[in-house]
């Protein structure tokens, strides 16, 4: 399986980023790459947290998922959930425990193949699409702290599929949810998760060149990742987050 090669092989680099206290960006074409991101992870920290940022829950198993593949399953993967060699990357033991797991921005609910029945009884936090509403951000980047920053897990990754934006402004994904937040709301949102003295690195998935001629979702994920990890909470400065549909 190509997929669990190329798991094993960005684990050894992750690993060996974190190993020399490096935060790590991890740029990728789906979302399973948070597999080998958390192979690696674990690792160099043992039992880690995941704030997994996404329009969809990544939940489905292969009978559910419309395309079959491994990214519409990546959460469910991360948390050893199915019958598949990706859910035992580690061995015996998950990846990463449901109990120190939040998946936020989710808006596929009228799309159960995403396996919403399963991610109900996982034990996984789920914070759906009205937590990154912007009077809603504070407290939920708060929440998603709280649960992936633990004392007792030796560090967290955080994994962003761009399809959680507002498709007006990123329009560069294979999978449109109508809603979601600008460029700003996600940044001020990432910002408190990225800069936390327990934040390992962050992966960026699902951006389609094909679909970006002019280039303008291209700009606003590096402004997004600049004003992610900008040590300034209030993300002062001149960039533009709203994006140039």
């Amino acid at each position: 399986m190509a997929v669990l090669g190329y798991s094993h092989s960005l684990g050894r680099a992750v690993g060996a980023g974190i190993g020399e206290h490096r935060f790590l960006v991890v740029l990728g074409g789906d979302c399973s790459i948070v597999l080998g991101c958390l192979v690696g992870a674990g690792h160099a920290r043992s039992r880690v947290g995941l704030a997994y940022v996404d329009a969809h829950a990544d939940f489905a198993t292969p009978e559910e998922s419309e395309t079959g593949s491994a990214a519409s399953m990546a959460l469910a993967l991360a948390v050893g959930h199915g019958d598949s060699a990706l859910a035992r990357l580690s061995g015996s033991s998950p990846l990463v425990q449901s109990s120190d797991v939040a998946l936020v921005g989710r808006r596929d609910f009228e799309q159960p193949s995403y396996g919403h029945a399963a991610l109900a009884r996982s034990g996984i936090l789920d914070l759906p699409g009205e937590a990154l509403d912007p009077s809603a951000i504070p407290a939920t980047a708060n929440a998603v702290l709280d649960r992936v920053a633990r004392p007792d897990l030796g560090g967290f990754w955080i994994h962003v599929d761009c399809d959680v934006l507002n498709p007006d402004v990123m329009p560069a994904t294979g999978a449109l949810e109508p809603g979601g937040p600008t460029g700003e709301e996600l940044g001020t949102f990432l910002n408190p998760l990225a800069t936390h003295p327990k934040a390992l690195g962050l992966a960026l998935t699902q951006y389609d060149p094909s679909l970006d001629t002019e280039g303008a979702s291209a700009r606003l994920l590096v402004e997004l990742l600049a004003a992610a990890t900008r040590p300034d909470p209030r993300l002062s400065g001149p960039t533009d987050l709203q994006g140039t549909p």
